[in-house]
């Protein structure tokens, strides 16, 4: 029997609550200053990952900077100046692995939020964002620290909030408003 709902989102949330708090803010401090530094941002996840770095590149392009989604149609190559910034949970994901080697081969920085920062996304990265959060996928660092969750969803969860809280903070290192962000809004949908 699934439980009921109250006990699965308070589960969600405390779970989500002790991820967001364990991650380092001088590492989120070094992900922002790299941001506001890159001539051009390129973003890369596999799955979810990369629908969640999508909906942060439309955000970054709202605040103004040049953001792209690696693999679309109109991506420009990349360069020393850029920034590459990726998500894997495992830091060992194939298709990003390889989009990761080929950045670095261009000279570009390279900013992995990962879960394991041992991997070899995580060494090849410049900035890394460690995100805690145990997966079923990729059993826990420590005995007893699993999620209740299923597969990556914690990490995923996690994600999406720190790059939400990202837009809320250049937001105001930028010394923009929502109005500012909506101009840059689609206007053809």
């Amino acid at each position: 029997m699934n439980p009921p709902f109250g006990s699965a989102y308070r589960l969600i949330l405390d779970e989500l609550d002790s991820s967001l708090a364990s991650i380092d803010p001088e590492e989120i401090e070094g992900l922002l200053a790299a941001i506001r530094q890159a001539r051009g941002i390129f973003v890369v996840g596999a799955g979810r990952m990369g629908i969640l770095l999508s909906t942060f590149a439309m955000r970054l392009n709202h605040l103004g900077f040049a953001c792209h989604i690696v693999g679309s149609a109109t991506c420009p190559p990349v360069s020393p100046a850029d920034l590459l910034l990726v998500a894997s949970s495992s830091g060992e994901t194939a298709t990003v692995r390889e989009v990761v080697d080929r950045a670095a081969k261009q000279r570009a920085a390279v900013a992995a939020i990962t879960a394991a920062p041992a991997s070899t996304i995580g060494k090849t990265a410049s900035r890394i964002v460690k995100i805690q959060a145990p997966s079923s996928l990729h059993p826990p660092c420590t005995a007893g620290a699993g999620s209740g969750q299923p597969m990556k969803t914690l990490f995923e969860q996690t994600l999406f909030v720190l790059l939400e809280a990202l837009v809320l903070m250049l937001l105001e290192r930028t010394g923009q408003s929502a109005s500012d962000m909506a101009r840059r809004h689609a206007n053809l949908e």
